[in-house]
C-alpha cells in the first residue's frame, strides 16, 4: 500500500501464508515486480535474530478507490 497514489486501492487476489517455528516476529515485505495493476508481493517474519519463522507470497489488483469494496 505503500506504493499506491492516494486515489488507488488494493485487493488481495491470493495470499500464501507458510509457518515455519514460533518465536518473537519481526516482518519485512516487499513488492517483487509491478505489471499496470497486478502486483506481486513477498515477506517473512523472523525472529528476533535472522530466523526465519514464517513467508508469505501474494497477488494483488490495484483498483481505484471508488471501487474499493465498502468497509462493513
Amino acid at each position: 500500500m505503500a506504493t499506491l497514489e492516494p486515489d488507488q486501492f488494493q485487493s488481495t487476489l491470493q495470499l500464501n501464508v507458510s509457518f515455519l517455528r514460533p518465536g518473537r516476529l519481526v516482518g519485512k515485505g516487499r513488492v517483487v515486480h509491478r505489471d499496470g495493476d497486478l502486483v506481486f508481493l513477498e515477506a517473512s517474519l523472523l525472529d528476533t535474530g535472522t530466523v526465519v519463522v514464517a513467508t508469505a507470497t501474494a497477488t494483488a489488483r490495484v483498483i481505484p478507490l471508488s471501487q474499493a469494496p465498502a468497509a462493513a
